[in-house]
């Protein structure tokens, strides 16, 4: 090839492709949740639904640290289901946040939230609970809680922790009960 023929080539590339911006990123997240749920904040929506707890701490469970991956499923919820849930490819409906509560607080927190969910016929909902960074203990307080609570409550049929991308080992995802 002549030296000439090459530059009138590259000329007519540099011609071609002017005006093209280059992707920023070329990677299609598949299961990309909707961002326009709005946190679970407003305590008007759920404040009538605080009733006793049924809650217990008394659970026997293992303990997890900030960055352990925690799964839990009650029988008879299809494995492929499990692994959606697990994988994060279920949407999320609503999400909660309970850094900088008490124990107390989160407890009533997460019931409120479950059954605000539950009435409002959501399926998958995103509850972020910390790694418990700024503990007191080795252990993360509110994530030890939460495995527990989650376990005990009757309208969960599974959690697991959140992919990286809504949260990792400082959230969950958890499944809820459908009317029958």
């Amino acid at each position: 090839m002549s030296k000439k023929h090459s530059d009138d080539e590259d000329f007519s590339f540099q011609e071609a492709i002017k005006g093209i911006k280059p992707l920023k990123n070329d990677r299609i997240d598949l299961y990309a949740h909707n961002r326009n749920t709005r946190p679970f904040r407003d305590k008007n929506d759920y404040s009538e639904l605080k009733q006793n707890s049924v809650l217990s701490d008394d659970w026997e469970t293992a303990n997890v640290t900030g960055e352990e991956f925690i799964f839990f499923a009650r029988s008879g919820v299809q494995l492929k289901l499990q692994k959606q849930l697990r994988q994060g490819k279920l949407a999320i409906e609503e999400h909660h946040d309970l850094h900088g509560l008490t124990s107390d607080d989160a407890r009533d927190d997460l019931q409120a939230f479950i059954q605000f969910a539950r009435q409002r016929q959501m399926r998958c909902v995103l509850l972020v609970h910390g790694k418990g960074y700024r503990a007191n203990s080795e252990q993360p307080v509110l994530k030890n809680k939460v495995n527990i609570w989650l376990r005990q409550h009757p309208d969960v049929l599974a959690f697991s922790s959140a992919q990286p991308r809504d949260g990792g080992t400082g959230a969950v995802y958890i499944l809820i009960r459908k009317d029958s």
